[in-house]
């Protein structure tokens, strides 16, 4: 049987996903090469949505399911913004707060985390009140798009 072409890129994601988890304690020495592996992350993960509308996925459905889902959605608006450097296509469903560290834009700063008991990398989103922590949203991107495959299996 022959391989769907997004398989491709859910390996590749999966495998970003393994490669940043080394930037799970922030430090200020890493913080240009996590901004770089969490920018890359982000990008290739949301656009598998390419490679499934190539695999015969249908584009609403998938656009759609990206909309309802908070992780989806705001990784999205993650890659286009980092991309882009702002999203004039569509309205982004969250406003990421935008800060400037060693020369980089980025909605992504560190953060105490007390709970984990160390510096840890989030991503600030307005409508949040919170920061979310970048290795839990990398995770719950890629459980979703599982999801995704699991409900529209075809």
């Amino acid at each position: 049987m022959k391989s769907l072409p997004y398989r491709e890129q859910l390996d590749r994601v999966k495998r970003l996903r393994d490669d940043i988890k080394r930037f799970s304690v922030a430090t200020d020495d890493n913080f240009e090469g996590a901004i770089d592996a969490f920018t890359s992350f982000f990008i290739q993960c949301y656009h598998l949505r390419d490679w499934l509308i190539d695999s015969r996925y249908g584009r609403i459905d998938i656009d759609i399911f990206v909309s309802k889902s908070p992780t989806l959605s705001l990784c999205r608006d993650i890659a286009n913004t980092q991309k882009h450097k702002k999203i004039d296509k569509y309205e982004p469903q969250n406003h990421l707060v935008e800060h400037k560290f060693s020369g980089i834009s980025t909605p992504i700063t560190k953060y105490y985390d007390p709970f984990r008991k160390e510096d840890r990398f989030g991503i600030d989103v307005q409508e949040f009140g919170t920061l979310v922590d970048v290795i839990d949203l990398a995770e719950n991107c890629v459980e979703e798009w599982e999801r995704f495959l699991y409900i529209f299996s075809i």
